[in-house]
């Protein structure tokens, strides 16, 4: 995964305004989707700091992190501390340095998005996840009309502002159907997805 934009200086704006109208509705699904996975060992894939957690409801859950930024797990660990059940840097492209169903749950938030071919990524997430462990998982929601217009104008010139372009900043431009169809070619049982975040973003929940 190649990316076009330093996202470690942007981490910390998600739960800010008018950010946070996007984000802010994936940290209330991802705090569903904990309360309701059982087991307590969570991984979160391309977790960045990891901003969220502090936003989340207090839940008896170990969270590994993982990301190709060790930047962003540096900043992880003096935010979070002894939350952390441990944070690992990988390699775009490469395994998960986990052994196979290591996890209860499996999170990933705005990261699929970002891949050239998501399967083989979706396939090691998957791996790592016990039999019955949940799958849970957001992206844009490119249905939306208003999240396509905003993308070409907004948050292109703020882009821009910053130096670069979105224009290939998500080669995986996924609606319901396409992120259900990756799920279940991936080897994932039951996927489901709704939009959130006025639309403008799919959570899937889907198990192995």
């Amino acid at each position: 995964m190649a990316e076009s934009v330093d996202y470690f200086t942007n981490h910390r704006f998600k739960l800010r305004f008018p950010w946070k109208l996007y984000h802010q509705p994936i940290v209330r699904e991802l705090s569903l989707a904990l309360s309701a996975s059982k087991g307590d060992d969570v991984l979160n894939l391309g977790s960045g700091p990891f901003y969220e957690l502090n936003a989340l409801p207090l839940l008896a859950k170990r969270f590994t992190l993982c990301d190709i930024d060790p930047r962003a797990l540096e900043a992880a660990r003096k935010l979070h501390g002894a939350a952390l059940a441990g944070t690992d840097t990988v390699q775009p492209g490469a395994p998960l340095p986990y052994p196979d169903a290591r996890f209860d749950a499996v999170v990933s938030m705005d990261v699929v998005e970002h891949l050239v071919d998501p399967l083989p990524w979706l396939e090691e997430a998957l791996r790592v996840l016990k039999p019955g462990g949940l799958l849970f998982l957001t992206t844009p929601n490119y249905a939306s009309r208003s999240l396509r217009a905003l993308e070409n104008t907004v948050l292109e010139a703020i882009a821009r502002a910053q130096g670069f372009s979105r224009k290939d900043l998500h080669p995986s431009k996924l609606d319901a159907p396409a992120l259900r169809s990756l799920l279940r070619r991936a080897g994932a049982r039951n996927a489901v997805t709704q939009p959130i975040s006025f639309g403008w973003v799919l959570a899937a929940y889907a198990w192995r």
